[in-house]
């Protein structure tokens, strides 16, 4: 069975204020490249099964920034706390706990959990993933807990556009 798993991670934050940092919100640069990414996420004709965002305003703002206006975007959008994090493991058990019925899943979310886990898992190097940036692998597995190495079949990031 294939799996198709998009990691994206949150659009450009502020720092304006002094803020916890998981209520910074998105700058202006952050909501234009996620404007971006949205349109090209239409242009891909990408529309996932399940969504899962980190709880950190950024990242929500970016999923549904990115997500509005996709076909039954919402209904499947769920924050996972879980993916409040900067360690590829953390990143890695989750998805390998992920349901299989859901084959195609976008997940939103931090650097460097993004960077290094499409470094272990895609089979394309990837210095950084940059704000906004969307990575997609597809995995030949029975189950997401069963996922090795996979193909990297998307890398686009809003400077591309």
């Amino acid at each position: 069975m294939k799996f198709k798993l998009s990691l994206i991670r949150h659009a450009k934050s502020s720092w304006e204020f002094p803020l916890d940092d998981r209520l910074r919100p998105l700058n202006e640069r952050g909501i234009a490249n996620a404007e971006k990414m949205r349109i090209a996420l239409i242009r891909e004709q990408c529309i996932p099964q399940k969504v899962y965002t980190s709880p950190a305003v950024r990242a929500r703002t970016t999923a549904k920034i990115i997500m509005e206006n996709q076909e039954a975007s919402f209904p499947i959008l769920e924050i996972a706390e879980e993916l409040y994090t900067f360690e590829a493991n953390n990143l890695e058990r989750f998805v390998k706990k992920m349901n299989p019925k859901f084959s195609s899943v976008f997940l939103f979310g931090h650097n460097n959990a993004i960077t290094d886990f499409v470094n272990k898992f895609g089979d394309l190097f990837i210095p950084n993933v940059p704000t906004a940036g969307w990575v997609t692998i597809e995995f030949e597995a029975e189950s997401w807990a069963a996922i090795t190495k996979g193909k990297t079949i998307r890398f686009i990031t809003p400077s591309a556009l």
